[in-house]
């Protein structure tokens, strides 16, 4: 897969390469991808939380269980591994 970044992107990532932390422009990007992805699940799980708040008062302040936790973490696997298939 090729990518067009803006002059300025593709200053940016060479700037990390230099910096040393990175050994090449693709690095830079599955970093950054891996970084999108964790934000959206954040979010997503930060969604599920508030939307579920209160439903189970055993749960105490719409905090999610160990069960639930496992259930989500369960979830989220699946839908990766969905989204990985062509």
């Amino acid at each position: 897969m090729n990518v067009s970044l803006p002059p300025a992107w593709k200053e940016f990532v060479a700037s990390q390469v230099k910096s040393g932390e990175y050994d090449d422009p693709s690095e830079v990007v599955r970093e950054a991808l891996r970084l999108l992805r964790d934000e959206q699940e954040a979010k997503a799980i930060e969604e599920m939380r508030v939307a579920f708040a209160g439903v189970d008062s055993r749960a105490g302040k719409g905090e999610p269980t160990a069960k639930d936790r496992a259930l989500i973490d369960r979830l989220i696997q699946r839908h990766r591994r969905a989204k990985r298939r062509p």
